[in-house]
């Protein structure tokens, strides 16, 4: 998944009643293709006490901007986000970016909310 994806994704996208959904599915910014994305265990388990601490209802964006709550976190926030989290456990940001997690699996929500970084904006 994108970057620009995934900053936009919906909290009805990920919860299905009081519990996160194993599967998601985005329609693609650049290709107008649906996508469907895995949630594991722990990133479900991080996501569920992430949007408790957020709050929100199902129309709302997972990840808010810090500026306009009403809207998502921009593409560059979420970068320099996972610059920051990649540095705080040890390695070397510039080997490291948001298209090199894309591949990893590590965006689906996992390692941004599992260092509980989402909120120090």
């Amino acid at each position: 998944m994108r970057g620009c994806d995934l900053v936009k994704i919906k909290i009805g996208t990920l919860v299905a009643g009081p519990e996160i959904r194993t599967r998601g599915m985005v329609i693609q910014q650049k290709t107008g293709t649906p996508v469907q994305f895995e949630l594991m265990a722990d990133a479900r388990a991080s996501l569920l006490a992430w949007l408790g601490r957020r709050g929100g209802t199902v129309d709302d964006f997972a990840f808010p901007s810090r500026v306009d709550h009403a809207n998502h976190i921009s593409t560059r926030q979420y970068a320099r986000l996972v610059d920051e989290w990649v540095s705080a456990i040890g390695l070397r940001p510039e080997e490291y970016g948001t298209h090199s997690l894309r591949r990893t699996k590590a965006q689906c929500g996992h390692v941004p909310v599992q260092f509980g970084h989402w909120g120090k904006w």
